[in-house]
């Protein structure tokens, strides 16, 4: 994976496709954070205060990290035509007048890659998703006797085999360190899938795979082993999206009670949607009192729970109040 911090703009010829293409932009975002990332996010509007400046709408993906902090993954704006008048952005349009181009804004950036150590690691390092993982198997011969002449041509075979299916594979026969050592490295740097193989396994024909996700160990028959990989790598993918996805779900509290929503951002990490009368001035005193933020209001959202939760006149919005980064 490489993200370089950089937020492309773009000029269409009308309003309408300028939105269009910010809506589009948000969706690429989401569905990359969530299928190659594995990190579940919510789409929504920002507010206006938390809006780029100069926008005419801001929209975000955001995250929930493991310890119940919100993070902005990633940014979709549409400028309108404020930033094309200032800086004198014009086409011929199609009635051959001079217009000015209407303009959109989106990116991510490398806070994507710690928002993938905050989503799925644990205390032994990190655990990659199969999809994004530099080497998604790290094979480990068991060096007895004479390894280099039995246990290594297995496994280099194995290696030959399933790079043949397209999984990225890395063999460490290094002789300066113990099996244990190895995995303990490879652990750290979040390989999801370990395949330790020694003279045992080859009397049995057999390997034994460990998963980094959930640390259970399966012998497994080598007839038919790359197929079995490519599987259990799919697997292991959508188990860490299931498994952020119930992180969230599990930290995420409705309310329309202030004293539950105060007590729930001090003590119980997490997004509190609660209804928001829309009042900039509500968003700010809930910020000083709480340090928490609107994140965003989500997209085509249904009438408010309730009053608002700080001034108690009618809601317009629910909205996803967190912590952040």
């Amino acid at each position: 994976m490489i993200l370089a911090p950089r937020q492309p703009r773009l000029a269409d010829e009308t309003e309408a496709e300028a939105q269009e293409e910010t809506m589009k932009m948000l969706g690429v975002y989401k569905d990359f954070a969530e299928v190659e990332l594995a990190m579940p996010v919510l789409e929504g509007e920002k507010t206006e205060s938390e809006r780029f400046a100069g926008a005419e709408k801001t929209y975000s993906i955001e995250a929930l990290m493991g310890d119940g902090r919100a993070l902005q993954a990633g940014t979709s704006h549409n400028l309108g035509q404020n930033f094309a008048k200032v800086f004198d952005i014009t086409f011929q349009g199609r009635d051959k007048t001079v217009q000015y181009g209407w303009q959109t804004s989106w990116g991510v950036s490398t806070r994507l890659i710690g928002g993938v150590i905050m989503t799925h690691g644990d205390d032994s390092g990190l655990i990659l998703p199969p999809r994004i993982a530099p080497y998604q198997v790290v094979i480990v011969p068991i060096p007895r006797g004479d390894w280099r002449e039995t246990v290594l041509p297995h496994a280099e075979r194995i290696k030959t085999e399933l790079e043949r299916v397209g999984v990225r594979v890395m063999l460490d026969d290094r002789e300066e360190h113990s099996p244990g050592w190895k995995y303990s490295e490879w652990e750290m740097r979040g390989v999801p899938l370990r395949l330790e193989i020694g003279p045992r396994d080859i009397k049995s024909e057999q390997v034994m795979l460990v998963r980094r996700d959930t640390r259970e160990k399966a012998p497994t028959p080598m007839a038919g082993l790359a197929g079995q990989v490519d599987e259990l790598l799919t697997i292991i993918q959508q188990a860490l999206l299931d498994r952020a996805t119930a992180f969230r779900d599990e930290h995420t509290l409705r309310t329309t009670d202030r004293a539950e929503f105060d007590s729930s951002l001090e003590g119980r990490p997490g997004y509190v949607v609660a209804p928001w009368c829309g009042s900039a001035e509500c968003e700010a005193q809930v910020k000083t009192a709480t340090q928490a933020t609107i994140r965003n209001i989500p997209l085509d959202p249904p009438a408010a729970s309730g009053n608002c939760i700080q001034c108690g006149q009618p809601g317009k919005v629910d909205a996803y109040f967190a912590k952040s980064y």
